[in-house]
């Protein structure tokens, strides 16, 4: 059984450091390859794949930064089997839930009780707090902070460095499906489904 990465871009490459630092990665799989396309390879010492070349016994991780590019590539590839990779550095609560798919990067955080849909990414230094409820197909660039009891819908992609400030147990703070947090944004309040929100951006003084 092999680790298929599909994707031979940024995070496709992070994801395959990602893999052969960790002991237990290494030991589940028989060897390590990328897929595209336009497969061409070698990349960084990898083979990359036909997706035809891809065999029933292999498990894909689909490293791509997009949530619509994930939907897609879950739906062509319906019935395989998707790996969940997690760096050795993360740290995932024994209380949390998270479905089939995920790619939590070096020093990501997942809290007590938080529940986690499928095909989950969460870059560098992200954090999802206690509680958290998260839809299908859902992108946190690095540095993200989601604090607790915050419910957020599917195909969401939250910028690097935004923060999500916490609901409660009577009133979550929601994000809607397919809603955009811009990079640094500070959300506050409820985000409608589908809308993008941005914070202002660094400007020179004067």
């Amino acid at each position: 059984m092999r680790l298929v990465i599909f994707g031979t871009g940024g995070m496709g490459r992070e994801a395959a450091d990602l893999a052969r630092r960790s002991d237990a990665i290494r030991e589940r799989y028989a060897g390590i390859a990328f897929a595209a396309d336009d497969a061409a390879g070698p990349v960084d010492g990898l083979p990359v794949l036909d997706p035809n070349e891809i065999g029933e016994e292999d498990e894909i991780c689909l490293a791509l930064g997009t949530p619509a590019e994930r939907r897609r590539l879950a739906r062509r590839f319906e019935g395989h089997r998707f790996a969940s990779l997690a760096a050795a550095t993360a740290i995932v609560s024994p209380s949390a839930r998270i479905g089939a798919g995920a790619l939590l990067c070096d020093y990501s955080l997942v809290n007590n009780g938080a529940t986690i849909g499928v095909h989950f990414q969460a870059n560098v230094f992200s954090h999802v707090s206690h509680d958290c409820v998260i839809g299908d197909f859902v992108t946190f660039a690095p540095r993200v902070s989601c604090n607790g009891w915050v419910e957020i819908g599917d195909g969401v992609f939250v910028g690097a460095g935004a923060v999500i400030r916490n609901g409660s147990r009577e009133r979550p703070l929601r994000i809607g499906a397919g809603a955009v947090i811009g990079m640094g944004a500070i959300v506050v309040a409820d985000v409608a489904p589908g809308s993008v929100v941005v914070s202002p951006p660094a400007k020179p003084r004067g």
